[in-house]
């Protein structure tokens, strides 16, 4: 499973210079203009997990092979783009095709970069963009409803679906008019899969933000710069927040891995703007990883929380599914213990599962089929 993500935000926020940070190359330019990135571009990032490299060195394996995800740099919305201002229309249609949205808010100082609203607002810019975004969805639903009104007086299921879409369309439709997204509504598991099936929102879609700030600021809590900037009650439930200087993090992706680590601690950081944006991702995506080891390779899996083991097995081969017999799972834990699968089985750690097991994240599984 390939995760998303479209990185947006207004232009000169510093989207494209943290694409070419994530992807470590220069795919898209970062100039001081706006429309710079006119069509998408595209990279595939690895996802760096310290547990893959432990499972390759337990099992000796020729070669590790970690998960991805693609970004998916997006240029940028300003006011009206729902109305086709700018570039809107083509930009919100790339939107649409992500399965999350990375909001790049500014909050660096920097004379020399022009903001298109002509001063640093954060709080305003999420409005601008949320509300473009709302005001998308909410011309899509009109045209919507126009078809579910036709197809209710049809026959048997298929009018009843018109009708389930129809009442659900009005319901999200009055939530958007009153300058909510779409995400703030709760939904039955009927409705979230008629939502994936024809109402294409990109208000309900998962969002992480990242708040692009100066050098000094990476270091400090989410949540204070949130409060500072006073951007919470604009932001879709749930959404991630993650401080990130684009221009460290362009920095970082020319470094060796040694110089990395030096400079990270220098900043007083953990970890790369990379990895936090990865992890805080897979949260909002409710995404697990499992594993595959042996001689031939160690990999790293994504399926989404909740997966059964047939849907894993499906990730490596679609024939694995279908003939699926059983699994051999052994907790991550486990398996660096007892030093791989001979060792967790003579310790007990390693049980089989059926069609119903449930994928955890860490799980070390070898598939079993027909």
């Amino acid at each position: 499973m390939s995760l998303s993500i479209g990185i947006v935000g207004l232009p000169n926020v510093g989207k494209s210079t943290l694409f070419n940070a994530l992807v470590k190359n220069a795919q898209a330019e970062a100039r001081n203009f706006p429309f710079t990135t006119i069509e998408p571009n595209v990279g595939i990032v690895m996802v760096p997990d310290d547990r893959l490299k432990r499972l390759a060195e337990i099992e000796h394996s020729a070669k590790s092979i970690p998960t991805s995800i693609k970004f998916v740099d997006i240029a940028g919305l300003i006011r009206g783009a729902h109305k086709g201002e700018g570039l809107g229309n083509q930009f919100l249609s790339h939107i649409r095709e992500v399965d999350a949205i990375c909001l790049v808010l500014r909050d660096f100082t920097d004379n020399d970069t022009i903001h298109v609203e002509g001063s640093l607002d954060a709080r305003r810019d999420a409005e601008t963009i949320i509300t473009e975004l709302a005001l998308a969805d909410v011309q899509m639903l009109q045209n919507k409803k126009l078809r579910f009104e036709s197809e209710i007086k049809k026959p048997g299921k298929e009018g009843e679906v018109a009708k389930q879409l129809l009442n659900l369309s009005l319901r999200i439709e009055t939530v958007l008019n009153d300058g909510k997204p779409a995400s703030t509504l709760e939904y039955s598991d009927d409705e979230t899969r008629l939502i994936r099936r024809d109402l294409p929102l990109l208000t309900n879609k998962p969002f992480v933000v990242v708040l692009n700030v100066d050098e000094h600021k990476a270091g400090e809590h989410p949540d204070d710069i949130a409060d500072e900037l006073n951007i919470a009650d604009v932001l879709p439930n749930d959404t991630h927040i993650i401080p990130i200087c684009a221009k460290t993090e362009a920095e970082l992706a020319v470094m060796s891995p040694a110089e990395q680590a030096d400079y990270l601690n220098i900043m007083g950081l953990k970890e790369s703007g990379l990895n936090r944006l990865a992890k805080e991702a897979y949260a909002a995506l409710d995404l697990v990883t499992f594993f595959t080891a042996g001689p031939q390779e160690a990999r790293a899996w994504t399926v989404k929380k909740g997966a059964k083991a047939p849907d894993a097995a499906g990730e490596i081969h679609t024939d694995f599914k279908h003939k699926f017999i059983r699994a051999e799972v052994v907790d991550y834990a486990d398996f660096v213990q007892y030093e791989g699968w001979s060792g967790s089985s003579s310790a007990g750690k390693m049980h089989l599962e059926g069609k119903e097991y449930i994928v955890k994240d860490g799980d070390v599984m070898f598939f079993r089929h027909g």
